[in-house]
């Protein structure tokens, strides 16, 4: 019995993949080549490239199709790669998620496809979606995982700024804020004893397209988990109600008010096993007090990416817009500072 993933001492080259590709596949599909398969580029991620290799005799099977993802440069300075592999591994082995890592080579991993369409800013607040969206992440946070030392947030954001060091960012500001989010916010968010579920694996970067969508199944799954990590779970559904916004002309105003997000909230905590009697505008307020601290890892991811990342895209404006959002939100963060 073959075990997953198989280790190929292999760097793929994105400019070479349609020739060398065929060579790393070649233990887990032998009778794949070019006049067989197609190769096509996804251009939703903005860290990595990620391509989809399809079987051209069985096109309405796409059981056997790869999703192949080569790393960004310079990204495993702020991507915990072992870290993204192994809660795939977990999540794989719990049957949150059917997707296997099949292939780990240099750059990149090689894993199984989620049928289906990637969500939109339009559909993913459709109530059928909705409802499987919340079930499914409260299946994912309720898989028992090792506890860390720190919760992501704060790991992230601390390396960020590391990583900003010498740039021409003016950071003096936000590495105050963050002093204070680690020193005295968190520690008092979470003050209810029922939240204490809150650290769990998290997938912190559910936006739209990271979801998937299979009308045929009436499932969803998540992909890209390189941002996964122990985490607070408030988070997670803060973090997704932000990237309700999209990615392309990102719309923050697309941001849902309490009573749809007191709806998501009951159908995850009933999937969880929690109180419904705490989902009131106090734990609303908590989910906007989340959401900037998603705004700012992410404004902060901006200007990391704007540094190191390759990929065409206007990472200083995106970073700025994060930012803004968060300094907009900032005072219900602070407010009893």
């Amino acid at each position: 019995m073959t075990t997953y993933p198989i280790i190929e001492k292999f760097t793929l080259s994105f400019s070479n993949i349609s020739t060398e590709i065929y060579s790393l596949i070649n233990s887990i599909r032998p009778d794949w080549n070019s006049s067989n398969t197609r190769l096509v580029t996804f251009t939703e991620g903005l860290t990595n490239v990620i391509v989809g290799l399809f079987d051209n005799r069985n096109p309405d099977d796409e059981s056997k199709t790869l999703i192949i993802k080569i790393y960004g440069a310079q990204t495993e300075s702020f991507i915990d790669r072992e870290s993204e592999i192994n809660a795939m591994k977990i999540l794989s082995e719990h049957g949150v998620f059917s997707q296997r890592i099949l292939i780990q080579f240099n750059n990149g991993i090689i894993y199984e496809y989620a049928s289906g369409q990637t969500c939109s800013r339009e559909n993913v607040r459709k109530e059928n979606i909705v409802r499987l969206i919340a079930l499914k992440l409260a299946q994912m946070h309720n898989v028992p995982v090792q506890r860390a030392e720190k919760p992501y947030i704060i790991i992230s954001l601390r390396r960020f700024i590391q990583l900003l060091d010498g740039s021409s960012f003016d950071l003096s500001s936000i590495r105050s804020d963050v002093d204070a989010i680690e020193e005295r916010i968190l520690p008092r968010l979470i003050s209810n004893a029922e939240l204490g579920k809150d650290l769990v694996l998290c997938h912190n970067d559910l936006l739209v397209k990271n979801i998937i969508y299979n009308e045929k199944t009436a499932t969803v799954s998540f992909i890209d988990f390189e941002y996964a990590h122990f985490n607070y779970a408030l988070f997670d559904i803060a973090n997704h109600f932000v990237e309700y916004a999209g990615v392309d002309n990102a719309d923050f105003t697309i941001y849902p008010g309490r009573e749809e997000q007191k709806k998501w909230l009951e159908i995850y905590f009933q999937a969880r096993g929690m109180s419904q009697k705490i989902i009131d505008d106090d734990l609303c307020h908590l989910v906007d007090q989340f959401s900037a601290l998603a705004q700012l890892m992410w404004g902060l991811w901006g200007l990391v990416q704007a540094r190191i990342s390759q990929l065409d895209f206007d990472y200083v404006n995106y970073a700025k817009m994060r930012l803004d959002c968060y300094e907009n939100l900032r005072s219900k963060l602070f407010e009893k500072e």
